[in-house]
């Protein structure tokens, strides 16, 4: 089989191995050996289609480290913004997420129970409502007013 790709698609390629290696290789070093294993197929691809930098024109991405082939430090930088930007993202969105689900499940009715159960583990709509409460304040003042609240028994 033969795959054909143009210089752009190829750049594209490289992108997407890099995240994708990024990903599986923290999953890798600490949640699995399904994940390092999965780590190590994406880093023999990316390796692989590196050895093709100079067929596409880009072997300016490229540089060589103990005899392999690696990406040259400033596009990797590059790449390690993408990821930076990616994390920063994910980070205010699951701490919204989690904060509306908290309080969703503190004041829950026992009419959203039986609507949970219901739609197959489904939240009703007013988890959105929560989601959003937290969507400003992150938004307006970050962690500013986040707090441990001590002696709450």
């Amino acid at each position: 089989m033969s795959i054909n790709l143009t210089k752009k698609q190829y750049e594209c390629l490289i992108k997407a191995l890099e995240a994708a290696n990024s990903v599986y290789g923290i999953l890798g070093d600490s949640v699995s050996d399904e994940y390092k294993k999965q780590s190590n197929e994406i880093e023999e691809l990316t390796d692989y289609f590196l050895s093709l930098a100079r067929d596409f024109g880009m072997e300016h991405i490229t540089q060589k480290y103990k005899e392999k082939l690696i990406l040259d430090d400033v596009y990797a930088e590059s790449l390690d913004e993408v990821i930076d930007d990616y994390n920063n993202e994910i980070f205010w969105d699951e701490l919204q997420t989690r904060l509306g689900k908290r309080d969703f499940e503190r004041t829950i009715t026992e009419a959203e129970k039986k609507e949970i159960i219901k739609n197959h583990g489904w939240y009703p709509d007013r988890i959105r409502e929560l989601y959003e409460v937290w969507s400003k304040e992150l938004e307006d003042n970050g962690v500013e007013n986040l707090g441990i609240l001590k002696d709450k028994k």
